[in-house]
């Protein structure tokens, strides 16, 4: 498989995270405690912090594919792999933020403290596998030769297939917590209209 379908793949997988997170965001709470329904908002709002800057995340990634599209010689090579390194390194500090910000949120109810700290090991998960994404790309970045290169993205390839792959199942895992949490909640998804 190519780097930028390899790319591609991680990024279609990252915006499956983040449209899961984006779930939490119609809570339509009935028949809760109002003590609970409050601290389901507050995980709600910490969780869906995700939305802005995955979104950013995507933007940028998507300026990466568009410029490695255009590369003609090893510097257009080197800048675009640049680039894809800075975009990881934004979600990544991020997401270090998201953990940080689950961590200090303070939530009486068991099961809402279960299930943060289950989407706590997911978002770090997230985060550990991206900077391994980010460090295989920094193999393409440090290419010093044309000859060399070959070589480096082969290399590049094989530990990207490792983080998109814990990608895809930390979005499975995120999902199916996050539907776990709405369960719980009592969350309901607003009717779809016909023809929508």
């Amino acid at each position: 498989m190519t780097q930028a379908a390899e790319t591609d793949r991680g990024r279609r997988q990252l915006r499956l995270g983040a449209r899961a997170a984006g779930l939490l965001l119609p809570l339509l709470l009935v028949g809760c405690g109002s003590s609970k329904v409050a601290q389901c908002n507050q995980l709600a709002e910490v969780v869906n912090q995700t939305q802005g800057f995955m979104q950013e995340f995507e933007a940028e990634i998507q300026t990466f594919s568009e410029s490695a599209a255009q590369v003609k010689d090893l510097d257009d090579i080197k800048l675009a792999a640049s680039q894809y390194t800075t975009a990881v390194d934004k979600v990544v500090t991020n997401l270090d933020g998201l953990v940080g910000d689950l961590q200090s949120t303070t939530l009486r109810d068991e099961d809402l403290n279960q299930f943060r700290e289950s989407y706590v090991g997911v978002v770090q998960g997230f985060s550990t596998a991206l900077t391994d994404a980010r460090e295989a790309m920094e193999l393409v970045v440090r290419v010093e030769s044309e000859a060399e290169l070959p070589a480096k993205i082969e290399e590049s390839q094989q530990q990207t297939l490792t983080a998109v792959t814990s990608i895809e199942n930390l979005s499975q895992t995120e999902s199916q917590l996050i539907n776990d949490v709405n369960g719980y909640c009592g969350a309901a998804q607003p009717p779809v209209e016909p023809g929508s």
